[in-house]
């Protein structure tokens, strides 16, 4: 019993020893464990390579979560808001994104790949301008960036900023070398010279397009009405016949070229082809009537007033209710000198047209009586011509042109008082017109009133700066006032628009003479030789400075090309006072006030003031008062008159 007490507790006791064991180590091995766990550190993943590994995986909301919880504690990393913007762009959230890529750029603003990314984007799908202004601090910073300027003329030609479009596109047809796309950009390029309304350089641009596709009917239309508005008439002209040489007789284009060649005064052209659109369009045509008046005014325009005269009363007399052949059998007849005719054709048509047109009748008829006043007025019939001017005033008291003629016939009688009273009428009625200031300068010159004569003919230069007659009319009274420097001003600028006139030049060197400037006055002085040899006061004056005889050969390189460029000397330099530059004044020096072969660029400028009349025995005429307006009391001289303005 003992052994197997003392047995038992043996076992006992092994078992115990075992299990104490097995604890044990179990215990020294957790240890172990952790003491590794403990020396070794903590491995924590990249936020940036976790955000790209869940973007390969496609795990977008996780990423999103993640990213912006890591942003709160790096707001400027760049790469891992780049990635974040791209997964709410793949997952479809766009706003999303792009303020993700707007803050990229707010944090660095030269960041390319963004500025590209969000250009494109704004580009497709908007606010335009900001994809403008993306696109243009792309190209700021990669000025050979190509796609860039494409996408910016696009851009700005979309948004109707045609401006800039011109400015992108102008850049790309520069570089452009391939033929194709420089007709591309060359049609682009013309469309946007005529949407910013410069039409001039639009016509050059679609007939250089032109010229490569010389049978493209739609840009030679376009060419030939853009030659039309810049009134280049012959080159219109010339299109207009390509066209009927394309598409054969159409009537709009036969009456374009009728209609250019009135322009072009080419009269008997213009009543061929109004002719051959009346024969091929037939009495039935709406504008035959049109066309048959439109002849007869090309009939009268060509002198040929007599059977235009025929043709109207036949129209006339076929067609009573057509009140257009009254008109211009009207003026027909005043071109044959058949006034009081006219006068009586017009007072039929007030009786027939509507009230509201009367005005324009009576206009007609006042003008009619003028041009009857200056017809008598030239023949010398001083005194009918002034009650005829009285009778157009009758029928419109506020006709300018008829108290210019008046101004411009008093002239000439030289009662120049009622002149410029005339000429101030005109111009309080019309105070625009600058012929209508170089009247009155010319009568003020003649009454001694000098002063106000500059004051005049400067108005009319400022008026129409054009007005070469004003402007050599200014600087003649500029030199007779001694005021040299801006007389040589207002002679340089003259010469511009008329090179080689031999009085401008010659008059421009006795200017340069009288300020002292004789290297100056020499070189005029021969140039106003080179263009009139028989101009005898630049010779003389010529030889005066030179102390010998000029040979007028010896001096051809002088001129280069025919054209002069003048010399302006400044007012306050290489001017002689007046004292001194009087003393040089002799009758060996004389200006030269000739101006018969001027030209103008103005139309209504154009218009000889000096106009043929006979004006024999215009002096002491018995019975003829032509002082018939109220005088002006501002001039020298002159007797009282009674007045015509009430």
């Amino acid at each position: 019993m003992n052994i197997l007490l003392v047995i038992g507790l043996v076992v006992f006791a092994f078992l115990l020893g075992w299990v104490y064991i097995a604890f044990l180590t179990n215990s020294i091995t957790e240890t172990k464990k952790e003491e590794t766990v403990s020396k070794e550190p903590l491995v924590k993943e990249d936020p940036l390579e976790k955000c790209q590994r869940l973007y390969e995986q496609g795990q977008y909301l996780e990423l999103q979560r993640y990213a912006q919880k890591e942003l709160t504690k790096n707001y400027g990393n760049i790469e891992l808001r780049r990635i974040l913007a791209k997964s709410f762009m793949e997952s479809g959230n766009d706003q999303a994104a792009i303020m993700h890529y707007e803050a990229i750029l707010n944090i660095s603003n030269n960041d390319l790949e963004t500025q590209e990314l969000l250009a494109r984007y704004y580009s497709e799908n908007g606010p335009k301008k900001r994809a403008i202004e993306l696109y243009e601090q792309i190209f700021l910073y990669d000025s050979g960036n190509i796609s860039a300027v494409e996408t910016l003329a696009k851009l700005n030609d979309e948004i109707e900023n045609w401006p800039k479009a011109l400015e992108y596109y102008s850049m790309l047809l520069e570089a452009e070398v391939n033929e194709d796309k420089i007709l591309e950009y060359e049609y682009k390029v013309a469309d946007l010279y005529l949407k910013t309304n410069d039409l001039e350089k639009s016509y050059e641009m679609y007939a250089k397009i032109n010229k490569k596709d010389p049978q493209n009917l739609e840009i030679l239309i376009l060419v030939a009405d853009l030659a039309y508005k810049n009134k280049y008439w012959v080159d219109c002209l010339n299109y207009y016949k390509r066209i009927i040489s394309i598409v054969g007789d159409d009537f709009e284009m036969l009456e374009k070229i009728a209609q250019l060649y009135v322009i072009l005064e080419n009269w008997t052209e213009a009543s061929e082809t109004y002719q051959k659109l009346i024969s091929l369009e037939g009495d039935q045509s709406p504008n035959y009537l049109y066309h048959q008046n439109e002849l007869c005014n090309v009939m009268i325009k060509d002198n040929r007033c007599l059977e235009a005269i025929d043709i109207l009363k036949d129209l006339i007399s076929q067609n009573p209710k057509e009140t257009s052949f009254l008109f211009t059998l009207a003026q027909a007849y005043a071109n044959v000198g058949q006034f009081q005719t006219g006068v009586n054709l017009y007072n039929k048509l007030l009786e027939i047209l509507p009230s509201e047109q009367s005005e324009i009748i009576i206009n007609y008829i006042s003008n009619l009586i003028c041009a009857w006043a200056l017809d008598l007025f030239k023949k010398g019939e001083y005194n009918q011509a002034f009650n005829k001017f009285f009778d157009a005033l009758k029928y419109n008291e506020e006709n300018d042109s008829v108290y210019f003629e008046l101004g411009r016939c008093n002239y000439y009688i030289k009662s120049y008082q009622d002149s410029v009273a005339h000429f101030k009428r005109a111009i309080s009625i019309k105070p625009q017109e600058s012929m209508y200031y170089f009247g009155l300068g010319c009568a003020y010159s003649e009454m001694g009133s000098i002063k106000n004569a500059k004051s005049a003919f400067q108005d009319a230069i400022n008026i129409n700066p054009m007005n070469i007659r004003a402007r050599i009319a200014y600087a003649l009274a500029l030199t007779k006032e001694l005021e040299y420097a801006q007389s040589i001003e207002q002679f340089s600028e003259v010469l511009k628009y008329i090179p080689n006139n031999a009085d401008t030049l010659y008059n421009l060197a006795l200017a340069y003479e009288l300020v002292g400037d004789i290297e100056r006055a020499i070189k005029y002085y021969k140039l106003a030789l080179t263009n009139d040899k028989k101009h005898k006061e630049a010779l003389h004056n010529l030889e005066l400075l030179l102390g010998e005889p000029y040979d007028m050969g010896q001096d051809d390189e002088m001129i280069d090309d025919g054209v002069i460029q003048a010399d302006v000397v400044r007012n306050d330099e290489g001017v002689e006072d007046n004292e001194t530059a009087q003393t040089k004044e002799s009758e060996n020096y004389m200006i030269v006030e000739n101006d018969e072969n001027l030209v103008s660029n103005d139309g209504a400028d154009a218009q000889d003031f000096d106009f043929d009349v006979n004006m024999a025995n215009t002096d002491g005429q018995e019975g003829f008062n032509g002082q018939i307006g109220q005088s002006d009391q501002e001039g020298e001289g002159g007797q009282g008159a009674a007045s015509m303005f009430g």
